[in-house]
């Protein structure tokens, strides 16, 4: 579906996250969609929805206003707290005033209506993540991931890491030269732009790095450079 489309090209990648308890919802979805998009989860309940959103990184929720045990309201407010930049579709079986408020109020791209068609569903999808770039990401372990489009750092759920220019200089330089050792002098010249740089400040850079994130994510290549871990594919 819309595969040759160039502006769409990098959605393969897209993992989306269903909250419904609406088990027509449920079959529509384990029927209709095909392996257009990298991973479809669905939560029944607010437990479910906040344990997924925690434990790995969506570009897009689509929520159901019928959920197990919570109201729509608390569910919006919940998962806005774990996820702040989550986009969202939001589905109904209901077109209420209240409902539609609060879809608004928690940023929802677009409402529709059930029953609804998967071609639909998949549409609001792909242009939403068209018009967010949320398919723009390299993920790394612990859910911390670099959004190329928006050209920022993020853990799981989409808070913001505040690294310094030189901090997160370093990393995209990993992250470019990622299948090869990069040494100091390279270091220097990108990152430092030829101004001095000591080995003691490139080691404070590094750890600044580690405790934002996770050890890991950095390699110390005694004598030789650094290298980025493992992309996750």
């Amino acid at each position: 579906m819309l595969k040759t489309v160039r502006n769409i090209r990098k959605l393969y990648n897209a993992k989306l996250l269903f909250i419904s308890a609406d088990e027509n919802v449920h079959q529509t979805i384990e029927n209709e969609f095909d392996d257009y998009f990298k991973e479809l989860k669905i939560a029944k309940n607010l437990i479910e929805a906040i344990k997924l959103a925690t434990s790995s990184t969506y570009d897009m929720a689509v929520i159901d206003t019928n959920i197990e045990g919570v109201s729509f309201s608390e569910l919006c407010t919940e998962l806005s707290e774990v996820a702040p930049t989550l986009p969202k579709i939001v589905i109904s079986d209901s077109d209420e005033n209240e409902n539609i408020v609060t879809a608004i109020n928690n940023g929802a791209y677009t409402f529709l209506s059930k029953p609804l068609r998967a071609k639909d569903i998949k549409l609001a999808v792909i242009m939403c993540l068209n018009q967010t770039k949320r398919g723009d990401k390299i993920e790394f372990d612990h859910g911390i991931y670099f959004d190329e489009y928006r050209d920022q750092f993020f853990k799981a759920g989409g808070v913001l890491i505040e690294f310094t220019r030189l901090e997160k200089s370093f990393l995209k330089l990993l992250i470019a030269k990622r299948n090869e050792v990069v040494d100091y002098d390279m270091i220097k010249e990108v990152v430092w732009k030829g101004k001095d740089m000591s080995i003691y400040t490139m080691r404070n850079i590094v750890n600044k790095v580690r405790q934002k994130t996770y050890y890991e994510i950095v390699k110390n290549h005694s004598n030789k450079g650094y290298t980025i871990d493992n992309l996750k594919k």
